[in-house]
């Protein structure tokens, strides 16, 4: 029954409302990161990619190392629409935000396994966001600092090379999310567990065209900050079914990429008030389309323009709608090395 879940919406708004920040850093971490026009799998390594007898042929490169060791960073700077993603007929907030990634990765040495190739890797990624970049708060009484946050993350995973370039991917990530309000302390608002499964195909159309299809499954278990009211710590459990697709279009150091990206989720354990005794069935479609241009400044660096356009629509009975579009238009600088 509704009634009881809606008596307890209006008996505790500031509970609610004390979670509406909180679950507007949580949904805007687990957004996908505008993507790079840098395909999944470098352009030229596959030296047949229309061979379906031969399959997927690669050249050998010797490593010294048992463990090849990726560093990266990457900066954005992008606007958009809709900051705090509330649903369509609200007001919503334009903002820019300054987004950082540090990441480093270590991939082992490739195991033969059947006819194909089985890699582990394990990395370690840090994330930092800043809202509302260049505000000036003697004129507008916006301040978008309590959605500040940083992302730590510690991936795992086995990759397996087979056939005509077929990928699969098995692994679990170990994610935590920190409010970096300035008001307030440095604090965990989210710990997540995440195992998921992948397959990705890459279609070679051209010497200069690359198709890449994929499809995942995740399965997120979570503990969030529930200091603020009674809310169970772990309404964020979830799981995730995407459908990916990426064309890529190299031009000599430029690459052009439209991407698409549709997931379906459903949360296990979600409470849309800090005094609901029962569950709520949310669940949710999410979508991203997105087009980047990117030029290779060196071997090493790379710039790129990108914009997107993302929406959620509740599938769900859910009383409160967390429904939401946004477009985006941002810049970026990647810079990359391998040991």
């Amino acid at each position: 029954m509704k009634f009881p879940l809606l008596f307890a919406l209006l008996a505790s708004p500031a509970a609610l409302c004390a979670a509406d920040a909180s679950q507007t850093i949580i949904d805007r971490a687990q957004q996908a990161t505008p993507p790079s026009a840098t395909p999944p799998v470098a352009p030229g390594i596959a030296v047949s990619p229309g061979d379906a007898d031969a399959g997927n042929q690669r050249i050998a490169e010797k490593r010294t190392s048992p463990v090849k060791i990726s560093v990266s960073y990457d900066t954005q700077f992008y606007y958009t629409d809709n900051v705090t993603l509330v649903a369509p007929g609200s007001v919503k907030e334009n903002a820019f935000i300054w987004a950082q990634t540090v990441s480093v990765r270590g991939e082992f040495n490739s195991i033969a396994l059947g006819e194909g190739m089985l890699t582990p890797s394990v990395g370690l990624v840090y994330q930092r966001f800043y809202h509302g970049i260049g505000e000036d708060h003697d004129v507008s009484p916006l301040d978008f600092s309590s959605l500040d946050f940083d992302s730590y993350s510690l991936p795992l995973g086995l990759r397996y090379r087979f056939g005509a370039n077929w990928e699969a991917n098995l692994g679990v990530t170990t994610n935590a999310v920190y409010g970096n309000d300035p008001s307030t302390n440095y604090h965990q608002i989210l710990r997540s567990h995440t195992p998921a499964i992948s397959l990705r195909k890459m279609i070679g159309l051209s010497d200069t065209q690359i198709l890449s299809l994929g499809t995942s499954v995740s399965y997120s278990v979570t503990t969030a900050d529930v200091s603020e009211g009674a809310f169970r710590d772990d309404r964020n459990d979830k799981t995730d079914y995407a459908v990916d697709a990426a064309y890529y279009y190299l031009m000599g150091k430029w690459t052009l990429g439209p991407t698409a990206r549709v997931s379906y989720s459903d949360y296990l354990h979600w409470q849309e008030s800090a005094l609901a005794t029962s569950g709520v069935n949310r669940r949710e479609i999410s979508a991203s389309f997105g087009l980047s241009l990117s030029y290779a400044l060196r071997p090493w660096a790379s710039a790129r323009l990108y914009s997107s356009y993302d929406f959620r629509k509740p599938q769900g009975n859910d009383e409160v709608d967390y429904s939401y579009t946004s477009k985006t238009l941002g810049l970026g600088l990647s810079l990359s090395a391998e040991f």
